[in-house]
């Protein structure tokens, strides 16, 4: 049945690009092996703006790689593919949040689990996501290869961690008594009873970067001043955790730094450009997601990455470079309508297609975006005592989507949001890259790489009357 299922959508592709729309969402309906909502509440629950996980993602997933125009995601298992044993190589991986980034790093997860010993972080739960530093990075690193090669039931070499663990005592003036007085009971208990010192010492650490700005400052000035000599042990201990794992998983260890993307545009300069080389000298594989105003800056981010890959929007528009009114790209609407139908039964939620056809309009061609639109049309409709989501209640979700970016543009950006709808790119500057971090420019590609404003920030009003402003002789 499984075969059956991917076997149409396959189908439901190929129609919607030879224009069978209908007739691709009836193999929509007709194929399903899971059961879809059938009522508002329950469109609610499965519409769920969180990445995509374990059952989650065969139950829901959907390729829009079609439609996005971009090989981003197989460009990245090429190079994990191309890899031999030994090799070790960093991978940037961008787009825009809400784009889907982390249900893909989890199907790469998955994929490569055989070949590498995969390592999936949140950098978020590790560290400071306002703050971050490429030394929390480092710390984090050697922490989860620690803790992965005791999963494993085995552990670091005896002289190398001693060594490693006699120069973090002298530098940081911490010793066992300090460390185990100062960790908590939670802590100690998920790193077990054979967790040594480096362990409890770099949870200690991590959790001071994590929740004071006093000892984070201390504590990246200490490991700075002899960062050689912090790159050196590390990478003494990654090489000696390869051998350890070698024989099960050839290409060692392979770390994907996730939310990495949701660092501020100064922050991400200051881990991408200042310190893109400490990024790259680690003994192992790693991807980095990347905040995608990082991509926008004047600066160069191929002077020390060249392995960048970039998942746009789903491209929802029919690009035209001198028209700021863009018709639209049904296969792109389609895919992002079988987004919602592969989680609800369309016919039951929703009044007509119109409306699905509606919200995939409003999302902009973001995943997140297009899953928060309809669980407020859920809610909105249940509110309103309708059992089926109207086309009432899409505007409502859209104008509640257009008031909240209302309020944090800032008055000075509209002017530039209309020079963007005109001539389909933005500014290389600090403005142009905080509009691609907060969502109100997004980015596409294809034959031509451009700009759009966010669908729901083009209906404002103070947009409106600074695209009229623009337009005037």
């Amino acid at each position: 049945m499984l075969g059956t299922v991917a076997f149409c959508r396959q189908i439901k592709c190929a129609l919607a690009y030879t224009g069978f729309v209908a007739l691709a969402s009836i193999f929509t309906m007709t194929f399903s092996v899971f059961d879809r909502a059938t009522t508002l509440k329950k469109a609610f629950r499965a519409c769920n703006v969180e990445p995509l996980v374990g059952e989650a993602i065969a139950r829901y997933y959907v390729d829009l790689s079609a439609v996005r125009k971009t090989e981003a995601i197989e460009g990245v298992n090429t190079i994990l593919d191309f890899q031999e044993p030994g090799e070790y190589t960093n991978i940037l991986f961008t787009g825009h949040r809400g784009c889907g980034k982390s249900t893909e790093l989890k199907r790469i997860q998955k994929q490569w689990e055989q070949d590498y010993r995969v390592i999936y972080l949140e950098v978020d739960e590790e560290t400071d996501i306002n703050d971050a530093d490429y030394t929390d990075l480092y710390l984090i690193v050697i922490k989860q290869v620690e803790f992965e090669l005791r999963q494993l039931k085995s552990k670091l070499d005896s002289g190398l961690l001693t060594s490693f663990e006699d120069w973090f005592k002298e530098v940081t003036k911490e010793d066992e008594r300090s460390v185990e007085s100062s960790i908590s009971v939670q802590a100690e208990a998920t790193l077990g009873p054979e967790a040594p010192f480096l362990a409890k010492l770099l949870v200690k650490l991590l959790a001071q970067i994590k929740g004071s700005d006093k000892s984070k400052t201390t504590i990246r000035q200490t490991l700075q001043r002899d960062i050689s000599r912090l790159k050196a042990d590390i990478n003494l201990l990654l090489s000696d955790a390869y051998k350890k794992i070698k024989d099960k998983y050839p290409k060692g260890f392979l770390i994907i730094f996730d939310n990495l993307d949701r660092v501020t545009p100064q922050i991400g300069d200051r881990l991408f450009f200042d310190h893109g080389t400490q990024l790259k000298e680690l003994n192992c594989t790693l991807i980095y997601t990347v905040p995608i105003s990082v991509i926008s800056s004047p600066k160069s981010l191929t002077k020390d990455f060249s392995n960048l890959h970039i998942m746009p929007m789903v491209n929802i528009y029919q690009f035209k470079r001198d028209r700021c009114d863009l018709d639209y790209n049904q296969p792109g609407l389609e895919g992002m309508a079988s987004l919602i139908e592969q989680r609800v039964d369309s016919e039951a939620v929703f009044e007509s297609r119109e409306q699905l056809i509606d919200l995939a309009k409003a999302s902009g061609g973001n995943v997140r975006q297009l899953m928060q639109l309809m669980r407020i049309a859920c809610r909105t409709a249940s509110t309103r005592g309708h059992n089926k989501i109207t086309s009432e209640d899409i505007t409502y979700a859209v104008r509640q989507e257009q008031f909240n970016f209302e309020r944090f543009i800032p008055d000075e950006h509209y002017p530039i949001l209309a020079q963007v709808c005109l001539k389909k790119n933005i500014p290389k500057d600090l403005i142009g890259q905080l509009m691609m971090f907060n969502l109100s420019v997004l980015e596409y590609n294809g034959d031509n790489r451009w700009n759009y404003p966010n669908p729901v920030v083009r209906q404002s009003e103070s947009f409106q009357t600074a695209l009229q402003n623009a337009q005037l002789p």
